[in-house]
Order: C-alpha cells, then sequence, then structure tokens
C-alpha cells in the first residue's frame, strides 16, 4: 500500500517503541516523516532506518512538553517539507510511585509529556491545516490504562484517561475544518519503556490475562495508527480503537471458574 505517497506525516516520541514503528510504517507507504523526539540520537536512527528502507524523513529533537519548542518545530516541518496531512502522538513517559509517595514533579512530568504535549502538538499542526483549508488527520496514542486501574502510576493513568477526553473533544471542535482526530488503545505491548518490567513473571500472568495469550508487537500499533491516520479514514472521528489482543474485554479469573465445566 502507498496510502501517504506525496503526505507529510509528523510522529511524535517516534525515536524508539510504538512511535518509531508508526514512523517506519508510515514511511514505508510512501509518507516524508518528521521525526520529533526529545533524544536527537533516537531521532537520527530512527531517519537512518528510514532512509535504508529507501524512505524520506528528517529529525527534530523537540520537547513536547515545552509550547516554544513544538511551535518552532511545527514551523520548521510546514517550512521545509510542506503541510502535515498526519499527526501522530506517540510521545510517553511512565513513573511509577505509590500516589502516596508520588512527586507533584513527577507527577506533572508525566502530565506534560504524555497530555499537555497532545494539545500543544495537535493545536500547532491544526492552526497551519485551518489557515490553509486543509484536512487532516491526528491519531493520539492512549493506554487500556485509561478505563483500567494501573497501581501506582496516577499520572500516567489521569494523563491517557486525559487523551482520550482530549481527543473526542477536539474531533468535534474541528470536524467543521475535515480535520479528523482519533485515538488508538494499546494494552501491553513490547517497547523501551515496558520491556524492563515483563520480568518472567509479569509475561506469564500477561499471557492468562490477554485473550490473544500474547504482549503485541509494536508494529501491530503501528498498524491501526497508519489507518487512522490515513485518508482511508475519512469517516472516522471521536473514536478509541483498542488494539489489546482483548485484555479489556476479558472478565474471566485465570486458574478457576464458578462452575465446573
Amino acid at each position: 500500500m502507498n496510502r501517504f505517497d506525496g503526505l507529510v506525516a509528523i510522529v511524535t516520541g517516534s525515536g524508539a517503541g510504538i512511535g518509531r514503528a508508526a514512523a517506519l510504517r508510515l514511511a514505508a507507504e510512501g509518507g516524508t516523516v518528521a521525526v520529533f523526539d526529545i533524544s536527537p540520537d533516537g531521532a537520527a536512527e530512527t531517519v537512518e532506518l528510514i532512509a535504508a528502507a529507501g524512505g524520506r524523513a528528517v529529525a527534530h529533537p523537540v520537547d513536547v512538553s515545552d509550547a516554544a519548542s513544538v511551535q518552532s518545530a511545527v514551523d520548521a516541518v510546514v517550512a521545509e517539507l510542506g503541510l502535515p496531512f498526519s499527526l501522530v502522538n506517540c510521545a510517553g513517559i511512565l513513573r511509577i510511585a505509590p500516589a502516596l509517595e508520588m512527586s507533584v514533579e513527577d507527577f506533572d512530568t508525566v502530565i506534560g509529556v504524555n497530555l499537555r504535549s497532545v494539545f500543544l502538538t495537535s493545536t500547532a499542526v491544526a492552526r497551519h491545516l485551518v489557515a490553509a483549508g486543509a484536512p487532516g488527520r491526528i491519531v493520539n496514542t492512549s493506554s487500556i490504562h485509561a478505563v483500567i486501574s494501573l497501581r501506582d502510576a496516577a499520572g500516567y493513568a489521569a494523563s491517557k484517561g486525559g487523551i482520550e477526553a482530549l481527543t473526542f473533544t477536539l474531533a468535534a471542535d474541528w470536524a467543521e475544518y475535515g480535520i479528523t482526530v482519533n485515538a488508538v488503545r494499546p494494552g501491553a505491548t513490547w517497547s523501551a519503556l515496558t520491556t524492563p518490567m515483563y520480568t518472567p513473571e509479569v509475561l506469564a500472568s500477561l499471557s492468562r490475562r490477554i485473550p490473544l495469550g500474547v504482549v503485541a508487537q509494536a508494529e501491530q500499533v503501528a498498524s491501526a495508527i497508519a489507518y487512522l491516520a490515513s485518508p482511508e479514514a475519512s469517516y472516522s472521528t471521536g473514536a478509541t480503537l483498542s488494539v489489546d489482543g482483548g485484555y479489556i474485554v476479558n472478565g474471566d479469573m485465570p486458574g478457576t471458574e464458578y462452575a465446573p465445566r
């Protein structure tokens, strides 16, 4: 497929993980990708991977929680590459601590990177699109922990719930401009963020909890992102697509049952 031929895409947090997988997928389908990441090395590596596969990408080291940094980077993309058709928000961090022990600084940092960034990048891109009278696609990366608890991660869960609320609010606000805003809701997924957490015990528990029985690869989430970021998704807006192997719909109690079968 070449759904992104002639189109420009911005992918935040694309120096690793789901963001990198999304950037690679959009570039593989013909898109020119602006790689936004706070890590210059991570961004450069993603650009190198895209180039090695025959695609086109440019790196922009960006602090997505900082308004000036975001605006400057988006303006640079418009000047260098043209209007972005797609914006994919994947930047995210996690801080683990009981709520009673979590510092205000850590909470604010998580909200800034995970949620504030979505507002900053989305509005920065939308201003350009509205001014040009051009349509666009915005895809935000939520998490199953927007709707089910994650112990000792109050900031992370709050940020992901906020992303989903922001998604459907912006979708309603910007529909008249032809800008769609959707979200993906990944479950357990292999990434640089999660790999240290996936001990053998955790993986065994997840395999029992997830109906499809395995932790997702980042490329599987990127497939869903690519659809929502593409021209094909012209009549989807304000939606959240779960990519979780059935995690949140599983009400089973692994290892037990109500009555013998």
